[in-house]
């Protein structure tokens, strides 16, 4: 099997010849690369360090030079290759011919590709057979990269290729997977579960982690006490919460730009019960387009969707106990990427919200079902959006509806980057909160 990368298309593909034993042959002939499988994203950003001349200060060690050296191979070999990509699967065998039938003055290596077939394919996301996302490769550069065949696809020539991180594993794999041992059927095991991360690039400065599934154990009065996924080894002013509770659906994003790594992610639960994870780990090259400014514990590229607290979710996949309340000790912020055009953005109170505070005597400081606004009404669990603290059950600043016993919309018209924050403190915790956002257009647009 003969695999190649070609730098006239945005995506990565495969090729393989039928026949084995004539890969060297091929090669001769049609000038073929040799195996490259590597992330256009990864090419793009090397080559263009390498084109300025500024990457000796990367690399600080002997490996990474390594790692300089063969990108440069690379390079090379994908601007001297004559091999063009297909989009689409090919098929370019001619039928075979009886050896006394060929012309005796044409070459005999020239004669190679009548009796093999080429297909070609891109490397494309696929789902694999337990409804993880994966890449489709060819088994071998599957296999070259440390995955696991999980299914068929590009019309069987390819396997949807999935990276899988198991307890106490140690990878540089730019994606890959954390799941139980058991995905997609729960555990009943107490764990103790940790993955150690190596950065797959020196330049990596942030990882995206998306819960496909998330269900671990509840809160208990805003702690993780029974169950706890933790994050380690990022950079030091990068807080991140501990997570526990049912968090399926959401992501959060880790700072590593000034960290060597390694980084740990660990779950650890006291008791056996029942539980189910898998998250998708990617890592993030500057520049890529998944990653947010930095500070940002999420990020939403959409032009509207919605903002969820953490465990705010009540139904459970595997019945598991659930108790849906935020979590105590939060501090982070929500980014949001301005759409072009968008000139402001307005937000709607889209489930239960409810965001507490009490006085010193214990006392909650707000009516029920009404909306707080501003420090006196929300000292310590908080809101922010345009630069004002709301809380309570209703969400509404007064600036369209001044009744507080009513939800109203809430409208940023700031300019600059699009941020809501949350906070809350060491005592006392609600349900949270689910907002719809929707961005909107200038209207003096010229």
């Amino acid at each position: 099997m003969l695999s190649c990368f070609s730098t006239n298309s945005s995506r990565w593909y495969s090729a393989s010849l039928q026949n084995n034993s004539a890969v060297e042959s091929f090669k001769e002939v049609q000038n073929f690369s040799p195996i490259l499988t590597i992330d256009p994203e990864q090419y793009n950003y090397m080559a263009a360090k390498l084109k300025e001349g500024d990457t000796e200060s990367k690399y600080t060690n002997s490996e990474h030079r390594k790692q300089e050296e063969h990108f440069k191979y690379i390079i090379h070999q994908t601007q001297h290759t004559t091999f063009k990509p297909k989009r689409k699967i090919s098929r370019c065998r001619e039928p075979p011919r009886r050896l006394k039938k060929l012309k005796t003055d044409i070459p005999r290596d020239s004669r190679f590709l009548d009796i093999f077939e080429v297909i070609e394919f891109d490397h494309v996301p696929c789902t694999s057979s337990n409804g993880l996302e994966g890449l489709c490769l060819h088994e071998y550069d599957c296999q070259k990269s440390g995955g696991t065949n999980m299914g068929e696809c590009a019309d069987g020539y390819g396997t949807c290729c999935i990276v899988q991180f198991t307890c106490d594993s140690r990878s540089a794999s730019p994606k890959g997977w954390f799941t139980n041992r058991e995905f997609p059927l729960p555990t009943f095991d107490r764990l103790s579960c940790t993955i150690t991360l190596e950065k797959a690039w020196p330049e990596v400065k942030q990882l995206r982690l998306d819960f496909l599934t998330f269900e671990l154990l509840p809160p208990n009065s805003g702690n993780c006490e029974q169950d706890q996924f933790i994050i380690t080894g990022q950079d030091v002013n990068n807080v991140l919460p501990i997570l526990c509770g049912i968090n399926t659906g959401q992501h959060v994003y880790v700072e590593v730009g000034n960290s060597a790594g390694p980084i740990n992610l660990s779950i650890q639960t006291v008791t056996p019960e029942s539980r189910i994870f898998a998250i998708k780990i990617t890592q993030l090259l500057p520049n890529n387009a998944l990653s947010p400014p930095s500070g940002c514990l999420q990020y939403f590229q959409e032009e509207q969707g919605y903002l969820v607290s953490f465990n705010y979710r009540d139904i459970s996949d595997i019945s598991i106990g659930k108790t849906s309340s935020y979590l105590n000790n939060l501090n982070y912020a929500i980014c949001i990427q301005r759409q072009p055009g968008s000139c402001s953005i307005t937000y709607k109170n889209a489930g239960y919200m409810q965001i507490v505070n009490y006085d010193g005597e214990g006392l909650p400081i707000l009516p029920p079902r009404q909306a707080g606004v501003e420090i006196f009404n929300c000292p310590s669990d908080w809101l922010l959006i345009s630069a004002v603290r709301l809380c309570g059950e209703r969400l509404n600043d007064g600036s369209a509806v001044q009744d507080f016993s009513f939800d109203a919309p809430v409208t940023d018209s700031a300019v600059g980057p699009i941020m809501v924050w949350f906070r809350s403190d060491s005592v006392y915790t609600g349900r949270g909160f689910k907002l719809h956002y929707q961005q909107n257009v200038c209207l003096n647009a010229s």
